[in-house]
């Protein structure tokens, strides 16, 4: 975890010819719509690219686009991000999150339920899984057309023993996740370096019984396995191809290796191919270890913990979320 700075707290941004325009303007929502009342874009400089330029400047350009007010925190810590935004969303139509898919997963958890609040998204984290799914653009000036236009969809999400997600997966690439954190999250060479000593961890599959919708999906060996409402892990990796943020239902998907085995699949992501293991439409979702062996999960790319026994279930329509829909 970082220390977290003095935060930013700044009023709306005014006009500015030195600012780059957006061409061409979208359409602005209408006066009743929730898009329509203020806004505010919430910064997490402890996200991967958050100081880069393309991050910055699709800031300045989407506070002007929206005169959004403008919060600016620095933490790897979801509690403390949880606090963060807690104090400051109060009545705000838009909250425009800028960090990885961790921030706005933590996002999810504080607006969930709340039909009149819309979040946007400006991706500066390393996997930014949640990009392809909004089909969000990485030109500055185009993205903030689209949280502008601000076509936004109420999306399903998957609850994680509570914990609300986009996409969560049990055992190695939580284990993955949680190396990549405890390095300091040091973008591609973290990743590698995370990635190399899960290696390992390859051979060493866990035992597990997982149920879907109460009926036994699988029983044995485990590397990995996936829960969510969107087909992409981070990178833009096609890993549960199936998974909609709009059927009602999670999609589960069991990748039960061996190593040789798990590195086809990954090919397979890469490749954006469907993969050789079977996805599984269900509302409920339960992983639970067959040895005293607790699994590690992670949600929206963040290490969550290990317990003996996991449930996932679909929340339909848990938030609404700007997008290229």
């Amino acid at each position: 975890m970082t220390a977290t700075p003095p935060i930013t707290s700044t009023p709306r941004a005014t006009s500015s010819s030195s600012c780059p325009a957006i061409r061409p303007p979208p359409k602005r929502p209408s006066a009743d719509s929730p898009e329509s009342r203020s806004a505010a874009i919430f910064v997490n400089e402890g996200a991967g690219s958050a100081h880069s330029a393309r991050v910055r400047t699709a800031v300045a350009l989407a506070r002007r686009a929206l005169d959004a007010d403008l919060h600016v925190t620095a933490t790897r810590d979801r509690d403390e991000l949880r606090a963060f935004l807690d104090e400051r969303l109060g009545d705000y139509g838009t909250a425009v999150i800028v960090g990885g898919d961790g921030s706005l997963g933590v996002a999810y958890n504080a607006v969930a339920d709340r039909q009149d609040l819309t979040l946007g998204y400006i991706p500066a984290g390393f996997g930014n899984a949640t990009a392809h799914l909004l089909k969000l653009p990485r030109h500055p000036a185009a993205l903030a057309g689209v949280l502008l236009a601000g076509e936004a969809r109420s999306i399903d999400l998957v609850s994680v023993n509570g914990r609300l997600a986009l996409f969560a997966g049990a055992g190695w690439d939580a284990q993955v996740a949680r190396r990549y954190a405890a390095g300091g999250a040091q973008r591609l060479r973290g990743w590698a370096t995370a990635v190399t000593a899960s290696l390992p961890d390859l051979g060493r599959r866990h035992r597990v019984k997982v149920v879907a919708d109460g009926e036994v999906i699988h029983e044995g060996p485990m590397i990995l396995t996936v829960a969510s409402t969107t087909p992409f892990y981070g990178r833009g990796l096609l890993v549960n191809p199936g998974a909609r943020p709009d059927k009602g239902s999670l999609m589960a998907r069991v990748y039960a290796g061996p190593a040789m085995r798990m590195a086809q699949e990954a090919a397979r992501w890469a490749a954006r191919r469907t993969p050789a293991a079977t996805g599984v439409p269900a509302t409920t979702l339960t992983i639970s270890s067959l040895t005293s062996r607790p699994i590690p999960v992670q949600a929206d790319g963040d290490h969550i913990g290990e317990m003996d026994e996991w449930n996932f279930e679909v929340r339909p329509a848990a938030v609404r979320l700007i997008g290229k829909w």
